[in-house]
């Protein structure tokens, strides 16, 4: 018969690796599936870990792989992968992509095909000290560093694509921390801190064409032969300081008199004179792509065209580039102070 010493002592050589396997398994599972064991900040110190955790949301151990990848001769030029992983069942992992560039400031505008049409995008509210940028419906957004970080070679923009479904605020929130990290790092702040916004407007949907009133201006040239049914349009940013304008499948009209892009776009490699436009005196990019002085105030106006116009190009009463561009500045226009008085569509308000 075995004694209460013996059960005692077959007791304790029996919890004893017990004991260990579930250290090892909780330690494993810490390892694995959380960020207990990672450091405060990754990505080169661009990113914090638990900003990084509340984006890619969920159970899961978050990493930057081979960590911060930076262009030796500009280190505002990088780039950095961070992904979620889990052995948890059902748990699936993620992937945040952040990288910075320099841009030609009127990037958000202009480039077809990476960037999402400027009228179905949330550009953050107009807010004093707040980030410049915007956050496409795709979960990819971007924010433009402060003025004093533009050289010769243009401003910089921090761009990111996150995994589908992630919370606008947070990732927003996540894209001016690594603005503002990246600004300190290459000293190039502002007196303070970038804020991300506390709201997003939502992106509007497409309504009917009204072929007096394209985009709600009146007077405004339908880009395309007239005549066309079933064209919608999406129209946002009536009240803010960019508007946009996207008649589907023909053209993208745009408008900004924040004070952040247009500084932006003055400062780029390419800026220059232009022909005047509507008695405007100009200057930009191209002849589609300009700033004018409207009552005392830079605005920067940019029409895009696409195939709906250029395959109509030639066709009769089709009005030519040119003239499509001219009654875009005449008619909206009037809405700055461009060339004569206030039209009766709502006046663009200039961030402070």
């Amino acid at each position: 018969m075995t004694s209460v010493g013996g059960r005692a002592w077959l007791g304790a050589r029996i919890a004893t690796p017990l004991l260990a396997v579930v250290v090892v398994a909780a330690g494993a599972h810490l390892w694995l599936n959380t960020d207990v064991f990672t450091g405060e900040e990754m990505c080169g110190g661009l990113v914090s870990t638990g900003m990084a955790g509340s984006v890619l949301d969920g159970p899961g151990r978050v990493s930057d792989g081979e960590g911060l990848d930076t262009e030796p001769e500009d280190p505002l030029v990088f780039s950095c992968t961070l992904e979620s992983t889990s052995f948890l069942p059902g748990a699936g992992g993620g992937e945040l992509r952040i990288s910075a560039a320099r841009e030609r400031g009127d990037f958000a505008f202009v480039e077809e095909g990476r960037w999402p049409s400027p009228a179905a995008v949330s550009f953050f509210p107009p807010v004093e000290g707040g980030a410049t940028g915007a956050l496409g419906s795709d979960d990819h957004g971007w924010v433009l560093l402060p003025a004093g970080c533009t050289t010769q070679d243009g401003p910089v923009a921090v761009e990111g694509y996150a995994p589908e479904g992630t919370d606008p605020l947070r990732f927003t929130r996540l894209l001016t921390e690594v603005a503002n990290r990246a600004a300190e790092r290459a000293d190039c702040a502002a007196d303070r801190p970038l804020t991300p916004p506390e709201t997003l407007p939502v992106p509007p949907d497409p309504r009917p064409t009204e072929p007096v009133s394209v985009c709600g201006l009146p007077g405004l040239a339908f880009p395309g032969p007239p005549g066309q049914a079933d064209v919608t349009e999406r129209v946002q940013g009536e009240t803010g300081p960019t508007w946009s304008c996207e008649v589907t499948g023909h053209a993208i009209y745009a408008i900004t008199q924040n004070p952040a892009l247009v500084t932006a776009i003055e400062s780029s490699p390419g800026y220059t004179k232009q022909p005047d436009v509507a008695g405007l005196k100009l200057s930009g990019f191209a002849p589609t792509q300009v700033t004018a002085d409207c009552d005392g105030t830079p605005t920067y106006f940019s029409l895009r065209v696409e195939q709906g116009y250029t395959e109509a190009i030639g066709q009769p009463l089709t009005p030519p580039l040119h003239d499509l561009f001219d009654s875009f500045l005449r008619n909206a226009g009037r809405w700055v102070g461009c060339g004569g008085g206030q039209g009766a569509a709502p006046n663009l308000s200039p961030a402070s």
